[in-house]
This record gives C-alpha cells, sequence and structure tokens, in this order.
C-alpha cells in the first residue's frame, strides 16, 4: 500500500505542494498587492520593512504617532496576509488563491460624493450646519474677558450635489441651443446627420448579435456541470474545451461584424469590446471553478488515504497528507458563508445567471449585495444614460466628425507632399484636442459612473468601486490600476498573478506580460474601428512602462503636482493624437 501510493502521480504532487518547510502557495502573488490587509505597531512595521518575519499584531495605526513611523511619506503600514487566519508564522497557515481581490459593499467615487450609499436625497448647505455642530464654547477662567468660540479639530465634509446640478444643467442647455441650431441650419431635419445614422443603423443586428454571444456564455457552465456529474474531469478534457472555445469566440466575433455583417464602425467596436467583457467573465468563471475542481480532487485523495491510515508506517507520509487535507479543506470552506453554495454547490443555473448580469469581470461564490433596489435611483441612472449618450451624439456631429472628415482627405495626400500634410494633421490635432477631452470624460462617465451603477442596483450587487480617483494621480501606473477597476482586477488575478504560477513567471516578467496582453486587445480595438494595423496605440500602451519608471524617479516621486500636470497632459493630448494619426497616416 505504502509503496503504491509513493508512486502515485497525484500523491507525487501532493508531496511537492505540501512537504516543504514554508507555506504551501496555491497560487505565488506579492504580498504587498493583496486586498486583504492588518495594521500592525511601528515595531513590527520596521521588521516588516527590513524583511524580518512578524509574529503578531500589537498596536493598532491609530494608537501611534505618523512621526513614529518609518515610511517617509508617512503612510500607513501594513501587512498584507492572504492565508487562512491564525499566527502567521504557525505551520499550518496557508496562502489562498483567491486573496488578490476582495468585494467590500462601498458607492462609486462620484456617485458617492454625491449620493448617500444608502439613502438617496438632495440636503441643501451642510457645511454650515457641520461647523455649528461641532462648535465648542469654552470660558477662557482667569481672564475677565469675554467668553471666545474655539473649533474642535475637525474633518469637514463639503457636499458638491449644487456644483453637480449647475454642471448638467449647462451641459443640458449647451446641448439643446446647439441641436436647435443644426436642425434650423439643415432644412428642419436630422436625416443627414451621420451619427445620428451610425446610432440607429442595424440595430436590431447588433442587438441579436450580442444576445447569441451572451448564450454563448454558458458553454462554460455546461462544461462545469457536466464536471460535476463526473462526465467529464476538468484537469483532462474540461481545462482544454474551454481554452479552445474561448480562442474560437474572440476569433469568430471579431470577424463576423466586418467580414460577415459588414456593420458600421459604431456597431463593431460596441461588438467587439462586449464580446471581450464577456470573453472575461467567461474566463474567470471557468478558471475558478477549475482550481476548485482540482482542490476537491485533492481532497478526496488525501482524505481517502488517511482514512487507511494503518496500512501507512511513514510518518512523512502521514504528515504531507494530513497537510493536504487540511489546506484543500480549508480552501473550499474560505470561499463562501453559507454551507449551501460552498463548492461545488455554486455550480447551477441561478448562481451562474446573477453572475453574468453582476458589474464584474471576476467570479467568487459570493458578493456583498445591497437589501433592496432602490427604483428612484435607477430611474436617476437611466435618465443619465440617455442624457449623456445624447450630448455626446451632439458633440460628436457638430465637433469631431467634420474635424474626422478632414483628417480622411488627408490620406489620399502623396507622401512627397508630407511636410505639408504634417502641417494640416497639426493644425487638426489642435481642434481635436478641446471635444476629445469633453467625449472622452464623458464616455468614463457613461460606463463607470451610470451604466455600471445603474446595473449593480438593478442586481444588488453592493461593491460599486468600479473606478478610483484618477484624476488625481501622478504616475501612470496608479492610473493603470484604479481607472478602469473591474478590468484591473481581472488583469491582477488572470494575468499577473497566473502568469507567475503558470508559467513560473517572476515579477518584472508578468508585469511584461500584462502590460503587452493589454496593448495588443488595445491595437486591436483600433484595427476595428479603422480596419487597419498600425500600432500607434500598442506603442503609446507600453510605452507606459518607462513612464511609470520615470514618475517613480527621485525627481518626480515628491513633485505630485507637477506629476498630476505631466498626466494631464497625457491624458488631453494622447488620444486626439492617436485618433487623429489612425485617421491621417
Amino acid at each position: 500500500m505504502e509503496n503504491k501510493l509513493v508512486d502515485n502521480e497525484q500523491f507525487l504532487r501532493i508531496r511537492k505542494l505540501n512537504s516543504t518547510d514554508e507555506r504551501r502557495q496555491s497560487i505565488i502573488a506579492d504580498k504587498d498587492e493583496m486586498d486583504v490587509s492588518t495594521e500592525i505597531s511601528v515595531e513590527e512595521a520596521k521588521k516588516a520593512k527590513d524583511g524580518q518575519k512578524v509574529a503578531k499584531i500589537e498596536v493598532p495605526y491609530n494608537e501611534v504617532e505618523k512621526d513614529e513611523l518609518p515610511d517617509e511619506e508617512h503612510i500607513k503600514l501594513r501587512l498584507k496576509r492572504i492565508y487562512n487566519g491564525g499566527d502567521l508564522n504557525g505551520p499550518e497557515k496557508r496562502y489562498s488563491f483567491f486573496g488578490d481581490v476582495a468585494f467590500e459593499y462601498r458607492p462609486s467615487v462620484l456617485d458617492g460624493a454625491i449620493n448617500d450609499p444608502i439613502k438617496l436625497h438632495f440636503e441643501g448647505p451642510t457645511l454650515e450646519k457641520q461647523l455649528r455642530e461641532n462648535r465648542e464654547i469654552v470660558k477662557l477662567k482667569g481672564t475677565g474677558q469675554k467668553d471666545e468660540i474655539i473649533f474642535k479639530s475637525q474633518v469637514l465634509q463639503p457636499n458638491f450635489s449644487g456644483l453637480y446640478v449647475l454642471f448638467w444643467t449647462t451641459v443640458a442647455f449647451l446641448s439643446v441651443k446647439v441641436t436647435v441650431n443644426y436642425y434650423y441650419e439643415h432644412g428642419r431635419t436630422f436625416r443627414d446627420s451621420a451619427i445620428l445614422e451610425f446610432m440607429t443603423k442595424d440595430v436590431l443586428t447588433v442587438a441579436l448579435v450580442d444576445f447569441v454571444m451572451y448564450l454563448n456564455m454558458y458553454f462554460v457552465f455546461i462544461v462545469h456541470c457536466l464536471c460535476k456529474k463526473k462526465i467529464m474531469t476538468w484537469s483532462r478534457s474540461g481545462i482544454l474545451l474551454t481554452s479552445v472555445f474561448e480562442f474560437f469566440f474572440m476569433i469568430f466575433y471579431l470577424y463576423l461584424p466586418e467580414g460577415v455583417l459588414k456593420l458600421h464602425w459604431v456597431a463593431k467596436i460596441f461588438l467587439f469590446l462586449h464580446s471581450l467583457v464577456l470573453l472575461m467573465k467567461m474566463h474567470s468563471y471557468a478558471f475558478y471553478n477549475g482550481y476548485m475542481w482540482n482542490i476537491l480532487e485533492e481532497l478526496n485523495f488525501s482524505s481517502k488515504h488517511l482514512g487507511k491510515q494503518g496500512d501507512i508506517s511513514d510518518p512523512k507520509i502521514v504528515t504531507v497528507l494530513e497537510r493536504s487535507r487540511n489546506f484543500c479543506k480549508s480552501e473550499i470552506e474560505s470561499q463562501s458563508h453559507s454551507p449551501q453554495n460552498l463548492f461545488p454547490k455554486n455550480i447551477n443555473f441561478w448562481n451562474f445567471f446573477m453572475y453574468t448580469m453582476y458589474p464584474t469581470l471576476v467570479y467568487q461564490i459570493e458578493y456583498p449585495r445591497t437589501p433592496r433596489v432602490r427604483w428612484g435611483y435607477v430611474a436617476e441612472k437611466i435618465c443619465a444614460i440617455f442624457g449623456i449618450i445624447f450630448v455626446m451624439m451632439v458633440l460628436a456631429q457638430t465637433h469631431m466628425y467634420p474635424l474626422a472628415l478632414e483628417a480622411l482627405a488627408l490620406r489620399d495626400m502623396t507622401w512627397l507632399s508630407f511636410p505639408e500634410r504634417l502641417k494640416q494633421w497639426g493644425f487638426i490635432l489642435l481642434d481635436y484636442i478641446p471635444p476629445f477631452i469633453g467625449m472622452y470624460l464623458l464616455v468614463f462617465y457613461l460606463i463607470w459612473d451610470a451604466i455600471l451603477n445603474c446595473i449593480a442596483e438593478l442586481t444588488r450587487f453592493g461593491d460599486r468601486y468600479f473606478y478610483g480617483d484618477w484624476w488625481n494621480c501622478v504616475s501612470w501606473d496608479e492610473f493603470s490600476r484604479i481607472w478602469n477597476v473591474p478590468v484591473h482586477k481581472f488583469l491582477l488575478r488572470h494575468v499577473y498573478h497566473s502568469s507567475m504560477s503558470a508559467l513560473q513567471l517572476n515579477k518584472i516578467q508578468a508585469t511584461l506580460m500584462t502590460f503587452f496582453l493589454s496593448s495588443v486587445v488595445h491595437e486591436l480595438s483600433m484595427y476595428v474601428l479603422f480596419k487597419k494595423l498600425r500600432f500607434y496605440l500598442f506603442f503609446f500602451q507600453m510605452a507606459q512602462l518607462p513612464l511609470v519608471a520615470l514618475g517613480n524617479s527621485k525627481f518626480l516621486k515628491r513633485k505630485t503636482v507637477l506629476g498630476n500636470v505631466v498626466f494631464w497632459i497625457g491624458i488631453c493630448t494622447g488620444p486626439s493624437v492617436l485618433c487623429t494619426m489612425y485617421l491621417t497616416f
């Protein structure tokens, strides 16, 4: 029995994972990038900074003066812990595969500043009320002077709802004014509006293709249902079928809109981007549960042979099996708070259907949920969605489409007149930058605040952190992390960490891999739009790597205002430069 076990391929894999002196890792991940954190004392922070092991948590951060911290910028030092609880140096502590991404109950940044995450109403001025509530009258003893008003040290929380209302009211009036002028200037009709034609053409065809794409997602669900019924196994045939399907899914829906249906550019870019969203959701669901199938298989193997301990005389083998069993059991139990949802019970139609509805690209069994749907809030977001689309159409028709036609006209110029072509391109670029900045911000607000918040409210999805305050970024690595949090979470787990785990890449190599894959996808989107490969966006994306190094240099590290200025110059000019280059050259 014992000799057969030692030669067993499954046992050899388990022994490799569990017999080392270090804690078992189910994925290679950087501790400083985990979302789950615990506060530590100054002494422990110094140890952690020097690379020493930390034994326990002693003093909360809020009991320590900031000047005592060893970090030059006095930021809160945290010890990132991604194991399943207990003493950090304990022999049975294990890393979890899913410690890199966390979901919490929180609103989006802009929406949270305007609307309370629980209630929805406008209160009027709030600063004076806050000052009055925090005022304290102190009588100065023995001075004979009148009472003086002394204010407590406080952090005021101003509300900018009024400016928010003013901004959108101004945008509405300007849009109506431009629309009315266009209507009368073009013979009291909108029929010659190219943007309106693009937005209304082939709507039913696009909707049908999009619905078929959505139904294709259920392939990965069927694969895992077959694994659950033990008709197939994930490690042998499931992973192969899923990988092949994902590859052909991407190729087919990249070719179909242009090669078969001959759709216009708005429809093509919409279907391409949505196909990427569905592809990422499929991949996350498939490989999350695929990992869990491997864990369950290992748990069954270890438990089975531990039940025959009388046949095993080597205590090292028993230790390996016990560590394996404890790890796998802990990994499965940590994925759900409810026994009814423990893997593989989560593989059911309702769980998968709700996941496809949630505004997230990373799958897990349970998410934070709000108690109810606020239908007034949903109505507000629906109005915002259609209102912003209307503003974008007006902006595109009046300020961007004419410039795009001028840029396209430059294509016909011969290369002998390249200096003149370059000069005209420069003039078009200067005219393009202001409307493109407005379009960039409108697209951001439409997708990451209006649409995602609306979907989150309808599905009662609690974590609304779809973006950070990227407008305050001082370096490009900050921007890449927080301007699109759902995609960042996907890349972090399924590209960055997975490449380190599966391909044995180091941190720098995994970063290059992540940027390279992101750059390729961005360039494909330009191919869908302009029907040609020029690799301008690819090189711009990869150029972020040296810009990240420059932003982290000693020269710019502390010059936060300068860093933010450089960042905004890039945001304001980069998209316009790229668009005009693809149109012109």
